[in-house]
């Protein structure tokens, strides 16, 4: 029996940033394409599972895995919107090393629990899914850095293009330096205060 039901962790837009993003997507021509709603709109980091009916305990097993905290958030460099094969995606530019690392700390806290992430043979490839279908476009020059403030773990019902959140973490800040990139922007008397 194929599967119904695929969970993800992920990083979930912010409405105003997803309304955003689907207002940069190139007008459609014909009816080729389905852009996804931008409440759907997601960063996968890897699905953890697939089952023909609901798993009622899976949110349970991840939750435990993340009781003593997660990583903390780390920025995303998005560059552009290209037109694939499959549809369309806003994918990032130069380097992605510290997603990576998010993730290996994630897939970390998860083996001993018996969760394992599935299909990252081929590496990971950070990117949000605009659309499904052929839509052909010259690439879209988007410069975003983005720092995603929560984790989340996805139902998705497949083929029925919904998405439920089963729970939500919050990341913690970066651990970048206490804002040293401010102190030339202090006054004189603050900045010999502090």
């Amino acid at each position: 029996m194929s599967p119904m039901f695929r969970y993800f962790l992920g990083f979930q837009l912010a409405p105003d940033r997803a309304g955003w993003l689907a207002r940069q997507l190139p007008p459609v021509s014909g009816d080729l394409f389905a852009g996804l709603k931008p409440q759907y709109y997601h960063l996968t980091l890897c699905t953890i599972d697939e089952t023909s009916v609901p798993n009622p305990f899976l949110r349970q097993h991840v939750a435990r895995a993340f009781e003593a905290g997660l990583p903390a958030a780390s920025s995303i460099p998005f560059g552009r919107i290209i037109s694939r094969g499959a549809g369309a995606e806003l994918v990032t530019v130069g380097s992605v090393a510290a997603v990576r690392q998010l993730y290996d700390e994630l897939v970390a806290l998860l083996a001993p629990h018996g969760i394992a992430p599935w299909y990252r043979r081929s590496g990971l490839r950070p990117h949000v899914t605009l659309g499904y279908g052929k839509h052909l476009f010259d690439p879209v020059r988007v410069a975003w850095n983005w720092t995603p403030r929560e984790l989340v773990l996805i139902e998705s019902h497949i083929g029925h293009s919904r998405h439920r959140v089963l729970q939500r973490w919050r990341l913690p800040a970066s651990a970048q330096g206490a804002f040293d990139f401010m102190d030339d922007a202090l006054p004189p008397l603050l900045r010999h205060a502090a």
